[in-house]
């Protein structure tokens, strides 16, 4: 008997072309979401705050959630960050290039979740440590890279921004993608289309 298939580990790793018809109009989708959300970001920032405006971060995470969730292989989430943000960029956000890194960075951050939970464990708990972690990495990011707008802030308010970022990474990414990620795959045409095995 040939020994080509055997898979060393207790998880998925091959794609199927339904789970890349599923990245693509997920992708898609959010890509262009996500244009609209960062316009509601800069808005917010510039009227209430950056610490206000990073309640609300959470939702640059649902790319990577939501294909993660859905179907529960690796590179999933990384791939969902990327193509999310793959779409805004051709949409033209005021960041330009850097919402790709900021994709690329936020995806690995998710996947070091979903590895370290072995790709086996898709409830609430470990979405919202995955979002959590986003939410840090997204921090660090906008403390390092240029025009460096968080340099000059006092170290109170980015032990705030530091708080709402996780904070929202967890709960409006993690909690809110977990929620209606479950109320999509009771839908039997939606979970046939995304191919989600069984938690």
């Amino acid at each position: 008997m040939s020994s080509s298939n055997h898979n060393p580990f207790p998880w998925q790793v091959r794609w199927s072309l339904r789970d890349v018809a599923a990245l693509v109009a997920v992708c898609v989708v959010l890509g262009a979401v996500l244009f609209l959300w960062e316009a509601l970001l800069q808005l917010l920032s510039r009227v209430l705050g950056d610490v206000v405006a990073g309640l609300f971060y959470g939702g640059w995470l649902w790319g990577g959630l939501l294909l993660a969730f859905a179907i529960r292989k690796p590179g999933a989430a990384l791939l969902g960050e990327l193509g999310a943000t793959l779409v805004t960029l051709a949409l033209g956000p005021p960041q330009g290039l850097l919402v790709l890194v900021l994709g690329l960075v936020q995806g690995l951050g998710l996947e070091v979740v979903f590895a370290w939970a072995r790709f086996q464990h898709w409830g609430l708990p470990v979405m919202l440590l995955a979002g959590a972690v986003a939410g840090l990495v997204g921090f660090a990011m906008a403390l390092m890279t240029p025009p460096l707008q968080l340099a000059g802030l006092p170290g109170g308010t980015l032990l705030a921004l530091l708080g709402t970022m996780v904070l929202s990474g967890a709960v409006l990414g993690g909690w809110l993608v977990t929620f209606l990620g479950n109320r999509l795959l009771d839908v039997p045409a939606v979970r046939d289309f995304l191919g989600t095995p069984s938690a």
